[in-house]
């Protein structure tokens, strides 16, 4: 089934694309003064508070590109099947992409990627615990699994039972925009042919407002159905010095 606008809009991943930006640090060369930064990896907890937002406290999924799969989510999106799932899933994880350059030794974020041989995604808490890596080949089975089960520990309410409801709430997203085009389309017709004091334009004009009506509702049941009640993310541990 091809999905209409509405239900596009909701099946889009919100990626966001950290850029670390130091301040400039200024410094005197022959007399003249200027400015430059000095390119380095971030320490890993530095990193992570880079691409994090102290106001979200959701789980993350943080994948890197590389020069296979560059401007694409192949490593994260099944080629040949459905991933409105994993889409749905998503929505409940703050995801960053990073870029292929990351694995440079000299990458502001690299040292999120410190294993021998590094993930191409992996999910974890904001402060990069329990860090669940995936090479990016991964079956879809394995990758909702892994994605539930960060869902299960971090949310209270049952991610299942709101996809299967979500996905019911796509349907009818996508039969009130068919339903709204074609009320549109013979709205045009009719206020050509009998001008817009005919009663089949405030006819039409009244299945439209009622379809909006709808909409509102439906939206307002999509926001409940997202929200599964987020369970804070624990403190880290204070670091004490040894003696």
């Amino acid at each position: 089934m091809r999905r209409r606008e509405t239900a596009k809009r909701l099946l889009e991943i919100d990626w966001l694309l950290p850029v670390y930006a130091p301040d400039l640090e200024r410094k005197v060369e022959r007399g003249r003064t200027t400015t430059a930064t000095a390119l380095e990896a971030l320490p890993r907890s530095r990193a992570f508070a880079e691409i994090t937002d102290p106001d979200d406290d959701r789980p993350l999924l943080v994948l890197r590109e590389c020069t296979q799969c560059k401007g694409s989510d192949a490593a994260l999106l099944s080629r040949k099947l459905d991933n409105e799932l994993t889409v749905l899933m998503t929505r409940w994880f703050r995801c960053v992409k990073l870029p292929t350059d990351v694995l440079e030794q000299d990458h502001p974020f690299r040292k999120l990627f410190e294993d021998e041989h590094p993930p191409h995604l992996f999910l974890c808490d904001k402060f990069g615990r329990n860090v669940i890596a995936l090479d990016g080949n991964q079956s879809q089975t394995l990758l909702w699994k892994q994605m539930r089960k960060v869902l299960e520990e971090r949310y209270k309410k049952d991610a299942d039972r709101a996809l299967k409801e979500i996905r019911k709430l796509l349907n009818y997203y996508d039969l009130l925009d068919i339903r709204r085009d074609d009320y549109l389309s013979r709205l045009d017709d009719v206020l050509l042919k009998y001008g817009p004091k005919s009663s089949k334009v405030r006819s039409l004009q009244r299945k439209i407002d009622k379809l909006d009506k709808d909409r509102a509702e439906a939206d307002a049941r999509k926001d409940k159905l997202f929200d599964l009640g987020l369970i804070p993310t624990p403190p880290l541990e204070p670091v004490v010095d040894a003696k």
